[in-house]
């Protein structure tokens, strides 16, 4: 089976990287913006990227630098002070991510010098727009509004393990401008559920998450089909998003779902944390 109808993009590697990097940023810098103020979020563009900062959370997702050094050489200065931030919260869990395309170029001894070394890494996708070509499934795939927003913070946070307390969080993020939330059903039953989120003529697939007992029934990839071409009916460029990277120890299958949904690996991009 063909896994795509992708249209090819030109953009060179350094503008590709602050596709992929900054509207990721942008991404979860507005989902931080709809947090309740009692938790005192910081979502900011700063000269040295995102910078999305989360006490409540200690976990990397919503602490974190994204696009650091990709509009400007991120300074020693500013990123020393970004970094005291996370620290003069209390947070543990927080990290950088650095692209490939990254300045200055020693950017990476920078942040070793701040106790931060590479734990892991995240793997950035990229596909134009065109309908990709996946497997049926028995999976109906819906757009849904404010009203059903329950729903999808139940299924999302179950299926990320999240505790209960956080679903008004999640479900007042449905109907916000810029976003798209869908739902994924078996049996007219919600067991998985996704954003889309369009910045211009970018498009970033997000907030993907499936019932434990219901996975391995095509949910995520009906969601990914949807949302691709939702994004491209939107006149969208790219389509971008991004999961843990595979290694043989590990397999994902996210991964899988999104290369047979037509994308290409931009680059694995590291996470840089305080040593454990």
């Amino acid at each position: 089976m063909t896994s795509t109808m992708s249209e090819p993009v030109t953009d060179s590697p350094s503008e590709l990287s602050a596709v992929v990097e900054l509207t990721e940023g942008a991404a979860y810098a507005d989902l931080l913006h709809a947090a309740p103020p009692e938790w005192g979020c910081v979502a900011e563009e700063t000269s040295c990227g995102w910078l999305l900062l989360a006490p409540p959370l200690d976990m990397l997702l919503f602490n974190r630098i994204v696009g650091c050094g990709i509009r400007e050489p991120a300074t020693p200065p500013e990123l020393q002070h970004l970094i005291g931030r996370f620290r003069d919260r209390g947070l543990h869990n927080f990290g950088v991510q650095l692209s490939p395309a990254a300045l200055p170029t020693d950017l990476a001894k920078q942040l070793e010098s701040h106790g931060l070394t590479v734990r892991d890494r995240w793997t950035k996708v990229h596909r134009g727009p065109g309908a990709p070509s996946v497997p049926e499934s028995d999976v109906s795939v819906e757009e849904i509004g404010p009203e059903r927003a329950p729903a999808f913070a139940e299924v999302t946070t179950i299926g990320f393990g999240m505790p209960p307390q956080l679903r008004p969080w999640i479900g007042s993020t449905v109907g916000r401008p810029g976003w798209r939330h869908y739902l994924a059903s078996l049996d007219g039953t919600p067991v998985a559920a996704a954003a889309l989120f369009v910045v211009g003529d970018v498009g970033w697939l997000g907030v993907a998450s499936t019932l434990p007992q219901a996975r391995r029934h095509g949910a995520q990839g009906a969601l990914l089909t949807r949302r691709i071409v939702d994004a491209s009916t939107m006149r969208c460029r790219h389509v971008i998003t991004e999961t843990s990277e595979q290694l043989p120890t590990r397999p994902n299958a996210s991964f899988r779902n999104m290369l047979r949904a037509g994308f290409d690996v931009v680059y694995h991009r590291p996470n840089y944390m305080l040593n454990r």
